[in-house]
């Protein structure tokens, strides 16, 4: 496949995921797979969706890792991968408030373990963490359980601290650091 044609997938992809995102509750519980087909109906696409092409994209999707299909008393439902999750981690980190804590991130991971490592931060700067030093990062958004997700996604769980505080000895510089991400701080 060329490069162009993958680029195109992917933010189809993501756009999907997105989409879908904006229902509430659809992240932690998922769907019936009725009602997603419904919900597909109004998704901004330029061709109209029949029910062949919605089934084609949940196909994909499913094969590509995004999405599972579980049976609960005869009911099927459709539910959100980690890989979803992480796909569209931005996009969720742009929906969320701003606290008055600080969510703090220290990792020490080995170089053998180069690859997940950055996989690692590269997912905890989608979420908006600034680096304070070589391995500490700080947000003022409650990020853990998308931490711990990508930690384990990674399989980095050992090597990653996360902790909350409501003060820090260098509060004022993190505020300033903050402040430039989320003006509204």
């Amino acid at each position: 496949m060329k490069k162009d044609s993958k680029k195109k997938v992917k933010n189809f992809t993501v756009e999907v995921l997105d989409f879908l995102l904006n229902i509430p509750d659809a992240l932690a519980y998922g769907f019936d797979r009725g009602g997603l087909y419904r919900l597909m109906n109004d998704f901004p696409y330029e061709q109209t969706l029949t029910c062949s092409k919605i089934s084609h994209i949940f196909s994909n999707l499913k094969n590509r890792g995004y999405i599972e299909v579980k049976k609960h008393n005869g009911q099927e439902s459709v539910v959100f991968t980690n890989k979803a999750k992480l796909a569209v981690i931005d996009k969720i980190a742009e929906r969320s408030d701003v606290d008055n804590k600080y969510y703090i991130v220290s990792f020490d991971i080995p170089e053998r373990m180069r690859i997940d490592r950055n996989k690692f931060r590269r997912t905890i700067k989608r979420l908006g963490f600034r680096q304070i030093q070589k391995s500490l990062w700080v947000t003022n958004k409650n990020f853990g359980e998308y931490v711990e997700l990508a930690a384990y996604e990674y399989g980095v769980e050992k090597y990653v601290v996360y902790f909350v505080t409501d003060n820090t000895n260098i509060s004022g510089i993190i505020d300033k650091m903050l402040e430039r991400v989320n003006p509204d701080f």
